[in-house]
């Protein structure tokens, strides 16, 4: 008889953070906003975002007006204003009601949240802090040179509504191992992480069914990221993509995650937006199966895991935890630490 006792089954805890995250995040391509009110359901409330028709700069308001609750994005643009469907309360770019048609004197309480909005690299980002601060100056969104390069398509985006937290994603930069199961990468020949400040970047190399793949990808904050890949085949010209990967949190337990396609222009396609759409939008559909899409099936039944039994082979999926946790805090809490450069090589 063995008198071994077994050790307990291992318990799995999982939490969800208490606050949104704050930093900015990326909510689409620039041309996919107009002086059209567009409606969006994200951090637990909904936004009007809407382009001036004076300026074309991008304003993003709360959308319920604090009349009778009607939604702004029911209703139109006038000048950099948004009009309430419902009598017509017109609200600045700033917030503030401008004009009601029917009234004397504009109550002074009638105020709204107006969100900082920013563009670059031909995308539209929106500022979320828990806190009610400005951007951080040092955190503004870089401009990337390559996005600017002649020869690339518009961005395509894709938007997917996902059950669960949006940290769930932000695992995948420290996850060396799902790359194969997941995405179908045969071998990680180099696999590194670099932390500093309010960026992370994953740098891999490997051998993919098309060559040799050189992948480097940056989050800037929590919500928004970059990546940047190159595939070399013997006797084939180079194939150089650009992608993103985004997330936006519509409640605590869901998040739209919106992933982003740039490729060369093919020979032919110059100038013809239209094509160069369609030819990117049927290289997303034919690569689904193993692309960033391939991880909704895990997201979808996976639970929140605070605890993670790691191994040896695993990413530095700890440091990467380490590193997000810094947007779920308010600023003054933030470890110094953080700012340091820190690289964690997996390779091996």
């Amino acid at each position: 008889m063995n008198s071994q006792i077994a050790p307990a089954p291992y318990i799995i805890h999982g939490s969800l953070p208490d606050r949104y995250p704050r930093g900015w995040f990326c909510i689409g391509a620039g041309y996919e906003f107009s002086t059209e009110p567009k409606m969006l359901n994200y951090f637990g409330t909904s936004l009007v975002a809407y382009r001036g028709e004076d300026t074309g700069k991008l304003h993003v308001l709360d959308a319920f007006c604090p009349h009778m609750g009607a939604n702004l994005a029911d209703g139109c643009v006038k000048g950099e204003s948004v009009i309430c469907p419902f009598h017509e309360w017109s609200w600045g770019a700033d917030g503030v009601c401008n004009d009601i048609p029917y009234a004397k004197k504009i109550p002074v309480k009638a105020r709204i949240t107006s969100w900082y909005t920013h563009e670059a690299n031909q995308l539209v980002y929106l500022w979320n802090d828990p806190d009610g601060n400005p951007p951080i100056k040092e955190q503004a969104i870089p401009d990337e040179a390559i996005v600017a390069e002649e020869g690339w398509t518009p961005w395509v985006i894709r938007r997917v509504h996902v059950e669960n937290n949006c940290r769930e994603l932000i695992d995948n930069m420290a996850d060396k191992a799902h790359f194969s199961p997941v995405h179908g990468l045969p071998e990680i020949t180099h696999f590194s992480n670099v932390s500093e400040g309010h960026k992370y970047t994953q740098f891999m190399n490997g051998h993919s069914e098309n060559g040799l793949m050189k992948s480097e990808a940056t989050y800037h904050g929590p919500g928004y990221m970059i990546h940047k890949s190159t595939t070399v085949a013997e006797g084939e010209p180079d194939r150089r993509f650009m992608s993103l990967v985004m997330n936006v949190p519509t409640s605590m337990e869901s998040f739209e995650f919106l992933a982003g396609f740039k490729e060369r222009v093919p020979e032919g396609m110059e100038g013809d937006i239209d094509a160069q759409t369609a030819y990117v939008n049927e290289l997303i559909d034919d690569g689904v199966e193993s692309s960033v899409f391939a991880d909704l099936a895990i997201w979808k039944n996976k639970c929140t895991i605070d605890n993670p039994i790691l191994c040896d082979g695993d990413g530095p999926v700890t440091k990467l935890r380490q590193w997000y946790a810094q947007f779920l805090v308010p600023v003054d809490q933030v470890p110094e630490s953080l700012q340091e450069k820190r690289i964690y090589d997996k390779t091996s």
